[in-house]
């Protein structure tokens, strides 16, 4: 066979390929399930506004009534092509399907520094404590707004690589500092955590 022929074969078959993968305003999918696995999370303090995406990223030292005061968490994730972990090949046609959550979350735990009094009962949260009592949760992934420990108790909570906000929700009994620490387990045992800046609430 001669090889002009041969070459032309091959580029007819490249362009046709090429334009089989033409993106036409559809999301055409990936050829291989595409998964995401969590390696870590980080946080830090915001303000929220008048709704969970109206925030503003704050530093070190700044005071805060705690009805505005929130913990952005933002889990990370290294994303896998599950064709290629079962010893495929990794291949798309025009844009490739979001990655897949495949873990699950076993716990979300938050800390602080110092002791939390709630102001309506005189109740001491002693430092170490877990204060999950006193937040509520917005999960992106879901869309959900509960109590931290309402959302702790659903079966298959997925650890998507979405980020969460933590808001308080108890009136303090008076201005205290605070550096907050969340912990971030999941069902096959993976543990990670952040610390945030300290931060002073008041009432």
């Amino acid at each position: 066979m001669p090889m002009k022929f041969v070459l032309r074969i091959a580029l007819i078959t490249i362009l046709l390929l090429n334009i089989s993968c033409i993106d036409d305003g559809t999301d055409c999918g990936s050829l291989g399930n595409q998964s995401l696995d969590i390696v870590g999370i980080s946080g830090t303090n915001v303000a929220i506004g008048n709704s969970f995406s109206d925030f503003i990223t704050i530093g070190s030292g700044i005071t805060l009534t705690y009805s505005e005061f929130g913990i952005r968490a933002i889990p990370e994730a290294t994303y896998q092509n599950q064709a290629a972990l079962e010893g495929g090949f990794q291949a798309y046609a025009c844009s490739p399907a979001p990655p897949q959550p495949t873990e699950e979350i076993a716990e979300i735990a938050v800390f602080s520094s110092a002791d939390y009094v709630q102001a309506s009962s005189n109740k001491v949260f002693t430092a170490g404590d877990t204060l999950n009592t006193l937040f509520k949760i917005y999960d992106t992934y879901s869309g959900r707004i509960v109590g931290l420990p309402d959302f702790l108790v659903e079966d298959d909570l997925v650890a998507a690589d979405e980020p969460f906000t933590l808001q308080l929700t108890v009136t303090p009994q008076e201005s205290t500092e605070h550096q907050f620490t969340v912990h971030y387990r999941l069902e096959n045992g993976e543990f990670y955590q952040f610390t945030t800046d300290p931060i002073t609430i008041v009432p």
